[in-house]
């Protein structure tokens, strides 16, 4: 039986959530999110298992962290009005996808280690898109209605923290490894990783609650 943690039941909660308002409200959002958080919760809980069983996983969250990027950039794009925005969207993951490739065939590798280069590079991606939303929502033809009251305001915003805070735990981590502090290091980069999750999947939740009732992702 793999080590659950808190973040794993957050991520049910937010995949039984969308389930739930999708039947209630139809909204194309919500219909977007049930595949990939059904995806999610079946990843962490597999790659935790091949963990308690001393197995390598690194390829699994390798595969997943690339279609976790391509499935948020995926909801920009859908979210986007403006062309250009969408052009950026579909440029950076282009190149996203080339960098994923040429890491994982001469660089890191498929399970050899974590795709750190490419996940900090997917990070910034995603960081960009919630910076170009923000900058979008503040545009005059776009202030219609508060933002706290836009589903997709508390999923960029879950986003941001939680890919912020991954590329700073993720140089923390690297300190930690090269000043030989164990057990303690891990401990504190896992507290931080989980409360990142939990905060994403919250956000997540949020977003499910104030989805319209037959309001699309892009109105």
């Amino acid at each position: 039986m793999p080590q659950v943690w808190i973040d794993f039941y957050f991520e049910i909660i937010s995949l039984v959530s969308s389930i739930f308002f999708y039947i209630k409200k139809r909204n194309n959002l919500l219909l977007y999110f049930i595949p990939f958080l059904f995806l999610t919760v079946l990843i962490e809980y597999v790659g935790g298992w091949y963990l308690s069983q001393g197995v390598r996983n690194y390829w699994i969250f390798n595969v997943f962290t690339t279609i976790e990027f391509i499935f948020y950039s995926f909801l920009f794009y859908l979210h986007f009005r403006k062309q250009g925005l969408k052009k950026i969207v579909i440029i950076s993951m282009l190149f996203f996808v080339c960098a994923v490739i040429l890491n994982l065939l001469f660089i890191q590798g498929f399970d050899k280690t974590f795709n750190t280069y490419t996940f900090l590079l997917g990070s910034f991606f995603i960081v960009v898109f919630c910076c170009l939303f923000f900058y979008e929502s503040v545009l005059p033809e776009k202030i219609d209605q508060q933002l706290s009251k836009q589903p997709f305001f508390w999923i960029c915003s879950g986003l941001l923290i939680y890919y912020l805070g991954s590329v700073i735990i993720n140089a923390l981590f690297e300190y930690l490894r090269n000043n030989d502090l164990g057990e303690e290091g891990k401990r504190i980069y896992g507290t931080i990783n989980h409360t990142l999750n939990v905060i994403l999947y919250s956000s997540f939740c949020i977003a499910f609650f104030l989805c319209r009732n037959n309001k699309k992702i892009s109105s």
